[in-house]
């Protein structure tokens, strides 16, 4: 389905065909050498030109989020098998899962997801997004976000679900986790549940946190706020 890299016009374009089905963009009709027939078939090739363009990731979750209801599953997993990178359009998929307790929206994701395998070997995901040894790449190096892990990716950008409050979703994979709490444990000698919740940029719940410290052998002495989690003596 996508023919070569998107160019900035062919975005514009993109966005405008997004914009006319109620997706937060804003666009422009550009020449392109698409033909889109339906929903699905912009959906695919959205998720296709995802990987070059970041702020798709977003537009793409707002509008899973609202438009659910008007998505061919059947008819989108047909366009995803035209797709350069069909596990790229899971990974959004995997966003909106996270982010909906909707129950018809989660069978479509899990409908989606079957029969694909995760991208081998890992690949970062946003295509050229940070330049190798920028700060901003220095500080995402070793960290992914369990959306991107499911498929074979590696990325900790999180998109936006709510436009107007920017609430962002996306919580990092267990490894990723294990090596934060490791860090922390490492560096201080100790951690408290609210420096790990606040390291893993409050991702996971109270109770997986709870997990998380005691499967990586860490006891808690103390109580309440000032309750702290070592290593367990042998």
């Amino acid at each position: 389905m996508l023919l070569h890299p998107p160019t900035t016009r062919e975005l514009e374009r993109l966005y405008f065909e997004l914009r006319r089905e109620g997706a937060p963009s804003v666009g422009a009709r550009r020449a392109w050498p698409y033909k889109v027939r339906s929903l699905e078939q912009l959906i695919a090739l959205a998720g296709d030109m995802l990987r070059y363009d970041a702020r798709l990731l977003s537009i793409l979750l707002q509008f899973w989020l609202e438009h659910e209801h008007r998505i061919n599953p059947r008819q989108l997993r047909a366009a995803m098998a035209e797709m350069r990178f069909p596990q790229a359009l899971l990974v959004a998929s995997e966003f909106a899962y996270e982010a909906s307790r909707d129950a018809e929206l989660r069978a479509m994701v899990a409908y989606l997801r079957s029969g694909w395998s995760p991208v081998f070997p890992a690949e970062r995901f946003f295509i050229d997004l940070d330049r190798p040894g920028s700060r901003r790449s220095e500080r995402r190096r070793g960290r992914n976000l369990r959306a991107y892990a499911a498929w074979g990716f590696i990325g900790a950008e999180r998109p936006t679900m709510d436009a107007f409050r920017k609430q962002q979703v996306g919580r990092y994979d267990a490894r990723t986790r294990a090596d934060i709490l490791r860090s922390l444990v490492e560096r201080q000698g100790s951690v408290s549940m609210q420096e790990y919740l606040r390291a893993v940029d409050h991702g996971i719940s109270r109770a997986q946190a709870r997990h998380d410290l005691l499967g990586a052998g860490l006891e808690v002495s103390g109580q309440g706020r000032g309750a702290r989690w070592r290593l367990r003596r042998s």
